[in-house]
């Protein structure tokens, strides 16, 4: 290839950190920037141009065991390139006026030296684990190359033995090298080739056919692998333009021996996999600027929705220009919500040439005047109805889900689709009919005020079902949804304590400090899994209370010292406006109500002291040996930028806090329930599960007992399909007050007296990561497989369907709550099979721990069952399917059954770890 072109390399940085694996099933040569992380774990490697690679997405990629290789031109350099400048003019043989390059003489030591130390060690330090060494013909470009070919060849040999003798554990690719010398062969972990069957000439722009004799040629140069590299992979990449059936191309590859890869010119579409990828990601366009993403209604009111389909929500602002790369490629669909009028034609235009049944788009609030815009909408026309409007052919969720009351006289532009599904027909007085809720056959639409009821102080309700009508305006199947609320079939449970006032007194007899009452009455009497963080400033003695750090410092050692908690940060001087450390905007001096941060004297807040030094203090004076801080916990405003979430990435821990979930009885439900995370790049910030007591006791100016409150918002968050699980978040100032006090602990006992399994703060961060960073694929045979950073734990699955236990593995049940269907999944690879039956013998219905071990079969009529479970509290699990289990090895436990579901319950009296080897009839 004559450019930044091929292949795809994994490089190991150190055979002790990345162990031996098998060849590669699947690559991708991906020189684009734009597809989301979560797309390219389906692959084993993946090579990726070093400019358009973040470090996040190349660590995300190592961690998700996916292995991104560097893209390397050894045989010339193009004049755009950083390190052109640096080039001597005796380095250069001639030029590839194509490609605007000058061809490099390899055989130059010089040069050799200058391609491992500038181009291939900065990428091995980022974090690349391979190369893929490409044009390595290029010096037959020019009369040097031509008269001494094999002098060429020797010195990529040594090139090539000088990057394993430096990097041994580093994966190889070479693009056609089949002239390199036999003893350079062994070295070699791939090699790679294009155009067997489908060309691409970049010169025409053309897809071409590649003819019988320049294949039969191909053939012949690799027959010598073939016979004497058998274990060598032969990576075939052809191309393809829009509307190829890529997948039959990759599958007509892989069965004449190849591993395959079928991409556009441009090499930023993702080729087809085996098992097939299912898209799960979702285009979200919002028509705010793209830092304000967070404020917009597509990510507030609609993410939560997308995420409980199964979908992963890719933002994006209208504002910015349109993506470059292919949608459907990648996307399941695209979501628009247009809010402010800020619309281009050039956008809508460019997202009409993808949209089809296979890419639905979806529109939500107005009415746009772009043509372009109104004809992704299937729009025949649009007027402004005359009044009153009479309703009929409602959908049954219209008017009953929250809201009920359908606006009679909108007084704005409503359209009439040309051909679809009506949820909602508004006829006006002179007989007109308008659809302001509709789907079609590549997509939908649902336009303002007929979307939301309004109500005072950012109050919405939902006028229809969001979750059914995005199921049909999607055209989504029945595909498993990976699930952060549930393990083991019971509600997740998680408590945190942000640190913000423990070094206050409570009015209490004695005066203590607040942490000092939380340990006492809460940590102490509800032993559950907590993340509880300090702020630095406040604690230190170079802090803002020198005279009561050693009493707060003691006692945060004190609870960081107990099994139920890990240690988290919640910074330095406690920032309100984090986009302001990264160069954004903050509220003017004056007008920021508790200023910019805690007021330190003589310091300004940066990201560094925040995070970097607060983790630093919490490890070095605070924690256990063997326990350091593993959580961040955001502080302010909450809405971390790219930088500081790189930050905390980096010292390996999760960031958690943010977000506005907090729907109550009086206020918003649906359209106040906050999604789990929010992408920025290639980063991901973590929201809170539920809000703190400062928004139930408005900012903590009373009632102060106002946190009971929050169960109502568990219990609106479990009736609307299990949201959230239970997350229980407060500050230390809670204990301050008898009043605020007392609430707590009615929520801690309401809590523990649902089905709940309990885990920490960073086991829920991580599922939710699991859902962002993970490729979903599916077998020939309908298999579900997951590939990324961690295995889900608990998928759902549609009420009319059951896993099929005997098919699948790593599956050790599941239960039916709160309208849902979860299914119970164990250890780093499951396979789900689904069937239409119900399940046939004993399975695991529900446990208050994490299954970390599942095995199950039948022998001689008997189905034996083996399983580990672990978790925060003395173990309970409930089998279904079996009316008789006797134990026949395990730990010892209390054997019951269930006097409402007759399940077999199995209760350990204080272990919160069990083993069970069960015999059932």
């Amino acid at each position: 290839m004559s450019r930044p072109c091929l292949l795809f390399i994994a490089l190991l940085v150190s055979n002790s950190v990345f162990p031996a694996q098998p060849s590669p099933h699947n690559v991708a040569f991906y020189y684009g920037s734009e597809a989301p992380i979560g797309s390219l774990y389906a692959y084993d490697w993946v090579v990726l141009q070093q400019d358009r690679a973040s470090d996040a997405r190349l660590e995300l990629l190592r961690k998700g065991g996916t292995r991104p290789l560097t893209y390397i031109s050894i045989g010339e350099m193009a004049r755009s390139h950083r390190y052109y400048p640096q080039l001597k003019d005796h380095w250069k043989l001639g030029k590839n006026t194509a490609w605007q390059s000058s061809v490099l003489d390899i055989s130059n030591p010089e040069v050799q030296q200058f391609i491992l130390d500038k181009l291939i060690a900065p990428a091995i330090e980022r974090g690349f684990q391979g190369v893929f060494m490409d044009t390595m013909d290029s010096h037959l470009l020019t009369s040097k190359g031509k008269e001494n070919p094999s002098k060429f060849a020797e010195s990529q040999a040594r090139l090539i033995q000088a990057f394993k003798q430096r990097y041994p554990a580093a994966k190889l690719i070479v693009n056609r090298g089949f002239h390199l010398p036999e003893s350079i062969h062994p070295l070699i972990d791939a090699l790679a080739f294009e155009s067997w069957r489908d060309g691409y000439d970049a010169s025409r722009n053309q897809y071409t056919t590649v003819s019988d004799s320049d294949r039969e040629w191909l053939e012949g140069q690799l027959r010598h692998w073939r016979e004497g590299h058998p274990d060598v992979p032969l990576i075939a990449i052809d191309y393809a333009g829009r509307g190829n059936d890529t997948a039959e191309q990759a599958r007509r590859l892989r069965d004449e021996g190849f591993v395959p890869y079928i991409s556009n010119g441009a090499l930023n579409r993702l080729g087809p996999t085996e098992p097939a990828t299912v898209k799960r990601h979702v285009l979200v366009i919002h028509d705010l600027p793209a830092e304000r993403m967070d404020q917009s209604a597509a990510h507030r009111r609609l993410g939560i929705i997308l995420e409980r389909l199964g979908l992963v929500p890719v933002y994006r602002s209208a504002l910015e220009p349109h993506p470059e790369e292919p949608l459907d490629d990648r996307y399941a669909g695209a979501v628009i919500w247009w809010e402010t009028g800020n619309r281009s034609n050039g956008l809508c235009r460019w997202l009409a040439e993808w949209q089809s049944p296979t890419l639905p788009i979806v529109t939500f609030g107005q009415v746009p005047i772009e043509p372009a815009c109104r004809a992704l909408m299937n729009i025949g026309r649009v007027a402004i109805p005359g009044s009153p409007l009479v309703f009929s052919s409602l959908q049954p969720s219209v008017g009953e889900y929250e809201g009920g009351r359908l606006p009679p006289s909108p007084g704005t532009p409503l359209p009439a689709m040309r051909t679809g599904n009506t949820w909602m027909t508004a006829t006006s007085e002179d007989g007109s009919q308008f659809h302001p809720v509709y789907s079609f056959e590549e997509g939908g639409t649902a336009v303002a005020p007929f979307v939301l009821e309004y109500g005072p102080d950012d109050q919405a309700f939902w006028l229809f079902n969001p979750f059914d009508f995005l199921r049909e305006a999607l055209n989504l199947g029945t595909l498993p949804v990976i699930d952060s609320t549930t393990e083991s079939g019971r509600r997740i449970l998680t408590a945190h304590i942000d640190g913000d006032g423990l070094v206050s007194r409570a009015e209490l007899a004695g005066t203590p400090l607040s942490a000092e009452v939380i340990q006492r009455q809460i940590l102490k009497r509800f032993p559950l899994p907590h993340t509880i963080s300090v702020i630095e400033a406040e604690t230190s003695p170079q802090g803002l209370y020198p005279d009561t750090s050693a009493e707060a410092e003691a006692l945060a050692r004190q609870m960081f010292r107990l099994d139920n908690v890990e240690v988290a940060s919640h910074t330095y001087s406690h920032p309100f406006f984090w986009q302001s450390l990264e160069g954004g905007p903050a509220p003017k001096s004056g007008t920021a109500k508790y200023g910019y941060s805690m007021n330190v004297p003589n310091y300004k807040p940066n990201l560094e002291r925040e995070i970097e030094g607060s983790v630093s203090y919490i490890n070095e004076r605070l924690t256990p040996p063997g326990k350091p801080v593993s959580v961040f916990l955001w502080t302010g405003d909450a809405r971390p930028g790219e930088r500081a979430l790189s930050k905390v990435r980096r010292l390996g821990l999760v960031n958690v806090n943010g977000g506005d979930t907090h729907p109550v009885h009086f206020d918003s439900e649906l359209a106040g329930i906050w999604p789990d995370a929010r992408p920025v790049g290639d980063e991901l910030q973590i929201y809170a599960p539920v809000m703190n007591e400062n928004v139930y006791t408005n900012l903590w100016t009373g009632p102060f007992y106002g946190f009971r409150n929050v169960i109502d918002t568990f219990e609106i968050l479990e009736k609307k399909g299990r949201l959230k699980p239970i997350g229980i978040y407060y500050h230390f100032y809670s204990g301050t007050r008898p009043e605020s006090l007392n609430a707590l602990k009615e929520v801690y006992l309401y809590a523990i007296n649902q089905s709940i399994t309990p885990l920490h703060l960073s086991d829920y961060a991580q599922r939710v990561q699991t859902q962002y960073f993970s490729a979903m694929t599916m077998t020939r045979d309908g298999g579900y497989q997951w590939r990324g950073i961690g295995a889900p734990s608990t998928v759902k699955i549609p009420s009319d369907l059951f896993p099929d236990l005997a098919r699948s593995h790593g599956v050790a049940g599941y239960n039916d709550v709160a309208g849902q269907r979860f299914v119970h999944l164990v250890g780093a690879d499951p396979l789900l099979h689904l069937t239409p039956t119900s399940t046939n013998g004993p399975y695991v219905e529900s446990a208050n721990a994490v299954i970390s071990e599942w095995r199950r079969s039948k022998v001689s009529g008997k189905w034996l069952l083996s399983m580990v479970l672990h978790g925060h509290q003395p173990v309970n699990l409930k089998l279904a399917g079996s009316n008789q289990c006797d134990i026949t090895n395990g730990s010892p436990v209390q054997k019951s059954r269930d006097a409402d579901s007759q399940s077999l319950v199995f209760s350990a009296a204080d272990s919160h770890e069990i083993r069970l080897e069960l015999e059932c009839i």
